[in-house]
């Protein structure tokens, strides 16, 4: 079971926990209870245990890590700790229930995340809440909102609604039909279009989890695309008056989504402009950097956060977007082994280190949240991570 601990947060936050002398010298230090009497996910989530938030059990200086090889138990971390239930913490509006085998429902679900919704994505193992994720729902206690349409559960894709709660079901035939079902709901709520669609492939998951945490952080829907053909669900729905002026931006390279796809977008779409990267890591560094008017990250300068996340598990990124909600609202970063930062990856970190002339005190940071026990990504690959995200003076920085 994941270990959600308060001692975590503490010793994280409040006595340094991981720190030395020397800059970039932190390694992860695990934090728990005491190991013969270890609560439950279970048991935090319910709030058996005083004083327990949502918050990991291992940290340095600029890493904070969410543990465990379960996407659901994830989730539950992430929701919780976007939305801490223990103390004056408020609760989300909505939540929205996603079917753990359907990552597309989760990347296109994501876009219910964003202010002014606010609803956190909860995984339900074969589309039903598990006892934890059903004390997790009650524990988070939506209230419904205005935004929300005085909805207080949102369930994506094939889920068994949660008793004792009115549920809004969002539903389609395919992963195409469905963000298309996401989107117009969002149009709904939203009254009126939204900023961007990003487009992805329905196909390639490590090229659309980055999309998910976007849509987290902005609001702007994800639609489909196969890699020649795009689904007419997409095509039909931008087509609509409302939408043909809405900018499109397609997410990956054309080994995943086609040039044939592009022109396809562009007959239907007044902007289509493409966000690649040669890989998944690549791609998601490519976002986190890209711009254009109001899509994008745009995350080039130091004092930002991201979350670091396997390339080949979707569903640890899709757990994770509650936490781009908000604090430091992280963009998403590939890697692609449990054991090596890809080099595009840490080059990216590095040109954005954080450096300081004489008060360290008065610096930007970086911050990153690394989704998975240390069999996923193990300790040497935080500590890199934390290297790059270390404050430094100004003289040590290389210039590339």
């Amino acid at each position: 079971m994941l270990i959600l601990i308060l001692a975590a947060f503490v010793a994280y936050f409040f006595f340094d926990v991981g720190q030395d002398d020397a800059p970039g010298t932190a390694t992860p230090v695990p934090v728990a209870a005491d190991q013969g009497s270890q609560p439950t996910t279970r048991d935090l989530v319910a709030g058996h245990n005083q004083g327990a938030l949502g918050y990991p059990d291992a940290a340095t200086r600029n890493t904070t890590r969410i543990s465990g090889t379960d996407p659901v138990e994830i989730s539950i971390a992430a929701a919780l700790a976007a939305y801490p239930t223990t103390g004056p913490g408020s609760p989300p509006a909505a939540v929205t229930i996603v079917n753990a085998d359907e990552w597309q429902s989760g990347v296109a679900a994501a876009a219910l995340s964003s202010p002014p919704i606010g609803s956190p994505i909860l995984l339900a193992p074969d589309g039903t809440l598990s006892a934890d994720g059903t004390d997790a729902l009650k524990q988070l206690d939506p209230l419904g909102s205005p935004d929300t349409g005085e909805n207080k559960v949102f369930t994506v894709g094939k889920v068994a609604p949660p008793s004792g709660f009115d549920v809004k079901k969002i539903r389609g035939g395919d992963p195409a039909s469905l963000a298309v079902s996401v989107a117009e709901l969002k149009a709904e709520l939203a009254d009126g279009p939204p900023e961007a669609f990003v487009v992805v492939s329905s196909e390639e998951s490590a090229y659309a989890t980055p999309a998910a945490t976007w849509a987290a952080r902005s609001g702007d829907p994800v639609l489909f695309t196969g890699k020649n053909e795009v689904p007419a669900a997409t095509i039909d729905f931008l087509k609509k008056k409302e939408n043909r002026d809405v900018p499109v931006f397609i997410l990956g390279p054309s080994k995943v989504v086609s040039s044939d796809a592009l022109r396809q977008l562009s007959k239907v779409s007044a902007s289509v402009e493409r966000v690649g990267g040669e890989d998944p890591p690549a791609t998601s560094v490519e976002l986190a950097r890209f711009s254009s008017g109001t899509f994008g990250w745009n995350l080039n300068d130091p004092g930002h956060g991201f979350t670091v996340a396997r390339s080949d598990r979707p569903l640890d990124a899709i757990a994770a977007t509650a936490l781009s909600t908000g604090g430091t609202w992280p963009a998403l970063l590939l890697t692609e082994a449990d054991d090596k930062l890809p080099d595009v990856v840490e080059e990216y970190l590095l040109d954005i280190k954080p450096g300081y002339d004489t008060d360290p005190t008065r610096a930007l940071y970086n911050h990153v949240w690394i989704i998975g026990d240390d069999s996923l990504i193990d300790i040497n690959q935080q500590a890199s991570i934390d290297d790059a995200a270390e404050l430094a003076p100004v003289e040590t920085l290389s210039t590339p």
